[in-house]
């Protein structure tokens, strides 16, 4: 059997090729892929999974940072076994579905948590990223600030 599709695109939340985020960081492609579900669903092909695992990121960022854990999951997945999914994102994170995720969720340790948890789950399996490959997937999208610099004193 063949790795599942966001394994194989290197796309870690499958989220779907076409749209501006997934361009940014360098998507090289969208196929269509038949999940069964006859919705058209579609999915983006990242050349590597840090690229894949930062444009998981920023969308999340963008399209759904500001709403509850249930809304962002109920919308991301068209609702499709939505409440199993949720449960397994809170067993995996320490959120609730009401918990708000924000810029600021995304940019902590409890947002990598939040998209290992998710690409497992598209995965249906642990996701083939090391934590240092996270880290620096939500360091791109979250660059940490430079330490300052302390003036050369003779």
């Amino acid at each position: 059997m063949s790795e599942p599709v966001s394994i194989r695109y290197k796309n870690p939340g499958a989220m779907w090729g076409g749209n501006a985020i997934a361009r940014k960081w360098g998507a090289i492609g969208n196929v269509a892929i038949n999940d069964g579900l006859h919705q058209n669903n579609h999915i983006a092909i990242f050349p590597d999974f840090i690229r894949g695992a930062a444009a998981q990121f920023d969308l999340w960022n963008h399209s759904y940072s500001g709403t509850s854990l249930r809304a962002a999951i109920h919308r991301w997945c068209g609702g499709n076994s939505s409440e199993k999914y949720i449960m397994f994102l809170e067993r995996h994170t320490g959120l609730i579905g009401a918990s708000v995720v924000t810029r600021f969720t995304l940019s902590q340790p409890v947002g990598i948590r939040l998209m290992k948890a998710q690409a497992q789950w598209e995965a249906g399996k642990p996701y083939p990223m090391s934590e240092q490959e996270w880290e620096k997937a939500q360091e791109l999208v979250f660059p940490k600030p430079l330490p300052e610099s302390t003036p050369n004193v003779s």
